[in-house]
């Protein structure tokens, strides 16, 4: 068996093996049609495999971003189509690529992964839950008022790409996206196709100035969930402005996500309550801690008086310096202490600091 990272020449067999787990039971729709830029030619080395006389039998795709965490510029990797052929299972496979995966991105100067999924697998390998959602929900009358010369439309996923990158860039908290990039998520939206909802994408107006876009997930799983807000940016009373236009059905029990920086979102949706509460929808890990400290440091030092002091003894383990005060602790729990909302053991020192906002990725979804 070999374990290698993948050349251009390995993703045909690594798209067969997607479409084998992943699309089975859906004849003629393949992973790289829904998710272009993940298995691009361009991206090949950032796919970790496991051979088997010249067969691809398990395998692990990244997409590489640069990001912005509070306005501190950072950079993460999104992890997904973890998949072994079902004849290789139980194997320890995925666990040494995943390992094989971290050692390469953390040359690459990657700090963080973000990994679609909840499996046993990633929390032995020490990703958790980080981050809150609050999660609201609308009734078919909801309506939000705007100012009369404002009016909605919809997006044009290649003439408004411009648009909604700038309108993105007001969010202190990102991926930074090129321009082909974002053009390729708002045509295929591959979020959409995966749960089989519709994608709404709406722009905003008031006369020629944009306010905001919102991208919708419009009542996925053939109808049986309610509609869901993936992705906004821009004036928060916009957005729902733009929701309130949206016929009955799709505004019925609509989810809308709320993050503790969405001071402005939640505001306008302070008439109602919300209806759940708990982390975002993926699980991270803190590969390279002794990169992130780097890279936040002046976002941590503009919130707390006393700053942590982050340093690996061995691999996964970290020797976490706090004034007078010293703790060993593992990737999975250094995670956990600056990214997840909760933490009841997190020294009291570090509360003014942590947790930092985390990324919202739905929107991006690997393109």
């Amino acid at each position: 068996m070999e374990f290698r990272v993948a050349n251009p020449q390995d993703l045909p067999l690594i798209r067969e093996l997607a479409d084998q787990i992943f699309r089975a039971h859906r004849p003629g729709q393949h992973m790289a049609d829904e998710f272009p830029y993940l298995y691009d030619h361009a991206n090949a080395h950032h796919w970790y495999i496991a051979v088997q006389e010249s067969a691809v039998v398990s395998m692990i795709g990244a997409m590489v971003w640069p990001a912005t965490i509070a306005g501190a510029k950072t950079s993460v990797a999104s992890m997904g189509s973890v998949a072994t052929d079902p004849q290789w299972r139980r194997k320890g496979l995925s666990s040494h690529l995943l390992k094989l995966a971290q050692d390469c991105l953390v040359k690459e100067r990657v700090r963080v992964a973000l990994i679609s999924g909840d499996l046993p697998l990633y929390w032995r390998f020490g990703a958790r839950p980080i981050g809150r959602v609050r999660w609201y929900a609308l009734d078919p009358s909801s309506s939000f008022a705007g100012k009369p010369s404002w009016f909605v439309r919809n997006i044009d996923d290649q003439a408004d790409a411009l648009i909604v990158a700038r309108l993105y860039q007001s969010r202190a908290t990102r991926f930074s996206r090129t321009l082909p990039q974002l053009e390729a998520m708002l045509k295929a939206q591959p979020l959409t196709q995966v749960e089989k909802g519709q994608k709404t994408a709406l722009l905003v107006f008031d006369g020629p100035q944009p306010l905001a876009y919102l991208i919708v997930n419009d009542r996925p799983f053939n109808g049986q969930e309610p509609s869901r807000l993936l992705e906004w940016a821009g004036d928060p009373r916009a957005v729902l402005y733009g929701i309130s236009g949206l016929e009955e059905g799709s505004r019925a029990g609509m989810r809308i996500p709320v993050l503790p920086e969405d001071l402005g979102l939640e505001g306008a949706l302070k008439a109602l309550k919300p209806v759940s509460q708990g982390p975002v929808s993926w699980l991270a890990k803190v590969m390279d801690g002794e990169g992130l400290a780097h890279d936040l440091w002046g976002l941590w030092h503009e919130s707390g008086s006393i700053l942590p002091q982050i340093s690996e003894i061995a691999p996964d383990q970290y020797r976490l310096v706090v004034g007078d005060d010293t703790w060993a602790i593992d990737a999975a729990k250094l995670t956990e202490w600056i990214f997840q909302d909760t933490q009841s053991d997190r020294p009291r020192g570090l509360e003014t600091i942590w947790p930092s906002p985390a990324l919202w990725p739905e929107g991006l979804n690997y393109i």
